[in-house]
């Protein structure tokens, strides 16, 4: 076997994944580098080969672009640095207001390529409030060295190799802090840590969620109910953390890399931790979804809400499906004379009656279902003038889903996306289905990554 290609490529623009898309002088063929920014001439090895593109390592920095700053996390990807790198963060070798230029760019190129609609007007992406230390939740994985001793990281690019870490810019001090305590609670106790190559082991994540009063609600998550040192634990941690308001612990005994198994268990503390966005205020069980970036969630669902009402719309009826713990659902009342939210977390369901209930809304309800199965249940209460908001998974929205939505009595559509690319595909059908894509506004809750969120309108013609 040869030794690996080393090229010198010139990056050409930011692909959705967020890899470099460079281009060899003399060539055509496309070769894809992590970390590579528009404008670097860098030298690259490539890793994989097929007949039309390549995929490459950076190697060195032989010309950096002016985009290109110094990342804040020392762990972080730099050139020529020795040891793992974190892969929790892709971008912050790109300055903040280029982030923001290159996530815009991102929707545009899936809008042409994949939808095929170059002219959409998408606009300039909301910054988010704060570009660091913006996460209210975290999973943080906890894995051991050859030598057996604990760590607590993220896994570095490309791998379930966990890179060890004391600190993290992203993040709230106050999970960093946690997180290194179970590490050495991990210790102090010798709990079993899984080992996802012997599929054996008892702990496997910390999971916690934190709120703008500087409160934590966490739980670890585990294989088993079983909890060594259960009382030991608890005592340690009220006392080192009073702004640990509850503690669960979650059941995956599953041989997955999905983080969260099916059941909670909850130890002592509150089930819920409160979380106020925009001008609501929100109880959340932990299993609930919640935009990890509370601020700029707020601009989301403005957004949104926004996208709802253009035109001095008010519509008789609006559903919000895929609605978590009713966020957006209270947003969307505004706009509405009734809102349904259909979602299929029981837990976030309760949540949802209870978030409506104490903010004063009283003209929503709330189904529990998969999206598919309960639209034809409210097939009767649709009108000819219903307005559906949607905020589905990365996945997109499933054909028996977008099939229901083409009915005609759906005169607009508020697509809520935190994937351009599967988002573009939707789109695609729902305009061959009557309808036309009116705006597009990104918006940044994920700073220092190539993520980006969007709220999309939909009319009928």
């Amino acid at each position: 076997m040869g030794a690996p290609e080393r090229l010198v490529v010139t990056v050409e623009r930011l692909a959705v994944e967020g890899e470099g898309l460079a281009r060899a002088q003399g060539s055509t063929r496309v070769v894809f580098v992590p970390h590579g920014i528009p404008g670097d001439r860098l030298e690259v090895e490539v890793t994989q080969a097929k007949s039309s593109f390549a995929r490459a390592r950076l190697l060195r920095l032989l010309s950096p672009s002016a985009e290109r700053v110094e990342p804040a996390c020392p762990l972080h990807f730099a050139p020529g640095r020795s040891g793992p790198s974190c892969g929790g963060c892709d971008w912050q070798e790109l300055g903040y207001e280029a982030q923001l230029r290159h996530k815009r760019e991102l929707v545009l190129d899936c809008l042409r390529r994949i939808a095929k609609l170059p002219e959409v007007p998408v606009e300039p992406t909301l910054a988010s409030p704060r570009p660091w230390g913006y996460r209210n939740k975290v999973q943080i994985p906890f894995g051991r060295t050859a030598a057996g001793k604990p760590v607590a990281g993220f896994y570095e690019t490309g791998s379930h190799r966990i890179v060890d870490f004391n600190a993290c810019p992203v993040q709230p001090e106050l999970s960093v802090r946690l997180a290194l305590k179970l590490k050495e609670l991990a210790a102090r106790f010798q709990w079993p840590i899984y080992d996802e190559d012997r599929r054996s082991g008892w702990l496997r994540h910390l999971f916690a969620r934190t709120n703008a009063k500087g409160q934590v609600l966490a739980a670890l998550v585990t294989t088993s109910d079983a909890f060594p040192k259960r009382e030991e634990t608890a005592r340690q941690l009220q006392a080192d953390f009073p702004e640990l308001i509850g503690f669960w612990q979650n059941i995956q005994p599953q041989k997955t890399s999905v983080i969260l198994g099916q059941r909670w268990r909850h130890l002592w503390g509150q089930r819920q931790i409160e979380e106020k966005i925009g001008p609501y205020s929100f109880l959340v069980s932990p299993g609930a979804f919640l935009q990890v970036n509370t601020e700029a969630a707020a601009f989301l669902y403005n957004a949104a809400a926004g996208a709802l009402e253009q035109g001095g719309r008010r519509f008789p009826l609006a559903l919000d499906l895929y609605c978590g713990a009713g966020t957006l659902t209270l947003w969307a009342a505004r706009a509405a004379d009734r809102v349904i939210g259909v979602e299929e977390n029981r837990e976030a369901v309760r949540d949802a009656w209870k978030n409506a209930e104490r903010n004063g809304v009283k003209n929503v309800r709330f189904a529990i279902g998969r999206v598919e199965a309960v639209l034809p249940r409210l097939r009767r209460e649709l009108g000819q003038d219903t307005a559906v908001l949607v905020d589905p998974p990365r996945s997109g929205l499933g054909g028996a889903a977008l099939r229901a939505l083409t009915q005609r009595c759906v005169r607009r559509l508020v697509y809520v996306s935190c994937n351009p690319a599967t988002f573009a595909r939707d789109a695609a059908y729902l305009c061959r289905s009557g309808f036309r894509l009116e705006s597009v506004q990104p918006v940044d809750l994920f700073p220092q990554t190539s993520h980006v969120e969007l709220v999309a309108r939909l009319d009928r013609h």
